[in-house]
Order: C-alpha cells, then sequence, then structure tokens
C-alpha cells in the first residue's frame, strides 16, 4: 500500500455554501490545507469566519481526523478545576473509569504535563484554581492549554486571543504553531497573521476574496478586507 504524501492535504474540502433561514452566510467554496500551513481567517464581524470554522470542523469530525477546537466560547467547566478543564482534551483517549478515578485522583504525569503547559502561558499557579474564578484572558490561556495537551495535528480556533495582551498573545500564538502541524485560526489583528501564520483567508460577506501566502500580501491589502462589500 502507498503511503500518504506528506504533501497531501490535511484538510480537503469542498463545500456548496451555508445557509440560514434562507440567508447566505457563506458561499460555495473548495479548500486544501496541508501539513506545515497555519491559517489566519480574516473578516469583519458576521462575515462569516465562524461559519467557516464550523464547516471546517465538523468535516474533520465526520471524517475522524484528530483536532483540536478552541470555540469562540471557549466551552470550559466552570466549576471544575483549570486542571480538569486542560485534562478535558483528552478525555475521549481514556476509559470512562480512568477518568472517573482522575477526577478525584489526578494522575501524576498528566499533572505534570499539564503544569508545563501552564507554566509557559503564565498559570502554573492556577493548576487546582476553579476555572470560574478566573478572568476571562486566563479562561482563554486554560482553554489554549487544553488544545494544546489534546496532542492534535490540526488545530481550529475561533478568535482563540482576543481577550489576551499583546505579550500574552504573542506567547500562545507561538505555542500554537509549535504544538500543531496545521491550524486554522480566525483573528482580527493583520499584525498577528503576517507574523504567526504563513497563509491567509479574507472573507467580505460569505464570500472568500483572498486566499494566498502571507508573502505575497502586507498590512494595507488585508486592511481591504474590512473596507470592502462584496457585491
Amino acid at each position: 500500500m502507498v503511503g500518504k504524501n506528506v504533501s497531501d492535504p490535511l484538510i480537503d474540502l469542498s463545500c456548496n455554501g451555508v445557509a440560514y433561514a434562507g440567508q447566505k452566510v457563506l458561499s460555495p467554496f473548495h479548500l486544501q490545507i496541508t501539513k506545515g500551513q497555519h491559517v489566519a481567517v480574516l473578516g469583519a464581524s458576521g462575515a462569516g469566519k465562524t461559519t467557516l470554522l464550523k464547516v471546517i470542523f465538523d468535516h474533520l469530525k465526520a471524517k475522524q481526523q484528530k483536532t483540536a477546537l478552541i470555540p469562540q466560547e471557549l466551552g470550559l467547566v466552570e466549576n471544575l478545576s483549570v486542571f480538569h478543564n486542560v485534562y478535558i482534551g483528552r478525555l475521549d483517549q481514556y476509559s470512562t473509569l480512568s477518568n472517573l478515578v482522575n477526577l478525584v485522583m489526578p494522575k501524576l504525569l498528566a499533572k505534570d504535563e499539564i503544569k508545563t503547559i501552564l507554566n509557559d502561558l503564565s498559570l502554573s499557579d492556577k493548576l487546582f484554581a476553579l476555572c470560574g474564578e478566573l478572568s476571562g484572558g486566563q479562561q482563554q490561556r486554560i482553554a489554549i492549554a487544553r488544545a494544546i495537551f489534546r496532542q492534535a495535528p490540526i488545530l481550529i480556533a475561533d478568535e482563540p486571543v482576543a481577550s489576551l495582551d499583546q505579550h500574552q498573545a504573542e506567547i500562545a500564538l507561538k505555542m500554537m504553531g509549535d504544538y500543531h502541524s496545521c491550524s486554522v485560526l480566525a483573528l482580527h489583528n493583520t499584525d498577528q497573521a503576517l507574523r504567526y501564520c504563513n497563509r491567509v483567508i479574507g472573507i467580505v460577506d460569505g464570500v472568500i476574496t483572498i486566499d494566498a501566502p502571507v508573502s505575497q500580501l502586507d498590512h494595507q491589502v488585508l486592511l481591504g478586507i474590512y473596507k470592502t462589500t462584496h457585491v
């Protein structure tokens, strides 16, 4: 049997478009993303970024491709500790019994691994703090830690650094790139897109108007995504 070529796309998706209540929110598209590509999805609020990420994630889930997800609403359990929220990233990799035991007696190896990730995100002192007691920025970093702990080759993230200051955002974006072979990140900051991604998809009114490597783009071109209205 011939092995999968390293240049074969990790994501290969054709979509006929998406509409809600008869209103078009995403036009038809074909998308391929290969290993090593970190894609920034840019567009004004309501342009279709979140819908695009959902279509990609649902496609990967249907194909049973291991994927880490950081939704915009984060999906944390507020009455559980930071440790247990991060551990949830691998919940599907262990037996129900093992997960129940870990709820009461955290696994030493998992605890050490999670603490290392949290340390890089300046959160190691919050290991057993309740998520609901932490700030929005801290909770966002916990969701990032959960995605990293999952050890998935593909990351789908919807505005994953929106609540972080510049320093924290740069650390988090670098870690997401280092820990995942491929990522698709909805961002608002064009500087972050150009510095931490190597490909940009721009959406205007549900239409992909830009899909290019960052080497062919600059701030002026990207700002045009926010000024243009597709007709």
